[in-house]
This record gives structure tokens, C-alpha cells and sequence, in this order.
């Protein structure tokens, strides 16, 4: 099914499925930036797939510019729900405080998305995130696959996506992500994420897809 969706969403893999195994959903497979990059794109795109066009300029005989208009939106391939749901975890910069602390290179100057990802032994390195108005892949690492020295996502590549992402926003107005009918903001007990009790002391709100808020009360805290 993981195969199907990444298909699906533009990601080709090489080589049989019948190669990969459970791993994949960690990471344990060779992608290209830009499919991987396209297919974060999807989640800005509420779901639907992102095609990305390499034709920088067409002009016709006489070398005018011939502008073939923007092209349509792609299939659904996600729940605009859940990509939401997604969105919503990726753009949090309070989540990100523990990992990666207050000030680092994935906060920009408007909301944005972002993941980072390094592989074993130091290969290769990603920072990839998107704004309602663009997604950014960097992908930073030796071309002959020479491991680097304990360079990470968010010191190789994060400082490039930022630069990056704030060049390519000069001029466009701050936009939030859009909020999708049929998810509901909820209050939940900070630690179980159940419905909060008296007894508990910290709470706080999220998102839920209609119908999967939670039901049960909190019994991690009891008198």
C-alpha cells in the first residue's frame, strides 16, 4: 500500500517492489529530490498531486513568449484532511523547541512546514518544507557517497531551505495554511491526548478529523 501511495504521489523507486520491506517507512529506500520534494508538495496542494514542469520558457517562431497557463490541479491522492493533519504537526515550531531548539534554521518569517531526515552514517542529508505559496528540497552530501563528518539535516541542509524559502517569499503577502471542511479543533489532556478531567493539569487543543475526537476521559491522573 506504501508503494502504491508513493507511486501515486510521483516517488519512483528503483528497482522490484518485491525489494523493499517494512524499512521503507523510515526511510529505507533511494529517492530522487525532486520526486520527494513533489510529493511534499502534495501536502501543500490539499492532497493533490503536484507535477513539477522543467520548461522554464516556450516561445513560438517569431520569439515570442508563449505562456501555456498554469497547469490544473492533479488527482486527489491524500485525504485534504489528513494532509492537514500533517501540515498542521509539520508547522508547529513549539514541537520542533525540544528537537532542534527555539531559534534554529527551520523557523522562518511566516508559518511553513518542514522535515528533516539524515541517513545512516552521515550520507546524505535533507530539509524539505512548503508554504501555501512553495515547497523547497535540499539535499546536501557527497556525490560519491562519501559519509560527512556528523553533518545533520538541520546543519547541512536546513540553513540552505531557509535562506532559500525567505528569498523566494520577498514580496508575497504571510498566508496561513487553509483549514479543510470536516476537521474540528478539540481540547485534550496535554499527556494521554483523552478528553481532559478535572484532575488534569495541562491541556491543550488539536486537530481532529470529524468523528476521531477522543471520547474516552484521561486516567493518567487520578486522585
Amino acid at each position: 500500500r506504501l508503494l502504491h501511495l508513493l507511486d501515486a504521489l510521483g516517488v519512483r523507486l528503483p528497482g522490484p517492489p518485491t525489494r523493499y520491506g517494512l524499512a521503507l517507512t523510515l526511510g529505507g529506500g533511494e529517492v530522487r529530490l525532486l520526486d520527494l520534494t513533489a510529493a511534499y508538495a502534495a501536502l501543500a496542494n490539499g492532497g493533490r498531486r503536484v507535477t513539477p514542469r522543467l520548461i522554464r520558457e516556450i516561445r513560438d517562431q517569431a520569439g515570442r513568449p508563449w505562456d501555456p497557463g498554469p497547469g490544473g490541479p492533479g488527482p486527489e491522492v491524500l485525504d485534504p484532511r489528513a494532509a492537514f493533519l500533517v501540515t498542521d504537526i509539520l508547522q508547529d515550531p513549539e514541537a520542533r523547541i525540544l528537537g532542534f531548539g527555539p531559534w534554529s534554521p527551520l523557523n522562518l518569517s511566516r508559518p511553513a512546514a518542514v522535515k528533516t531526515g539524515t541517513s545512516a552514517d552521515w550520507r546524505d542529508n535533507w530539509t524539505i518544507g512548503y508554504t501555501p505559496d512553495l515547497v523547497v528540497g535540499v539535499w546536501v552530501g557527497n556525490v560519491d557517497q562519501r559519509p560527512m563528518r556528523e553533518v545533520s539535516g538541520v546543519t547541512g541542509a536546513a540553513p540552505i531551505w531557509h535562506e532559500a524559502m525567505e528569498v523566494g517569499h520577498r514580496g508575497r503577502p504571510v498566508r496561513s495554511f487553509p483549514i479543510p471542511e470536516g476537521v474540528r479543533r478539540a481540547t485534550v489532556c496535554a499527556l494521554s491526548g483523552k478528553q481532559p478531567t478535572p484532575d488534569c493539569p495541562h491541556t491543550r487543543e488539536e486537530w481532529f478529523i470529524a468523528g476521531t475526537e477522543p471520547q474516552t476521559p484521561d486516567d493518567l491522573y487520578r486522585r
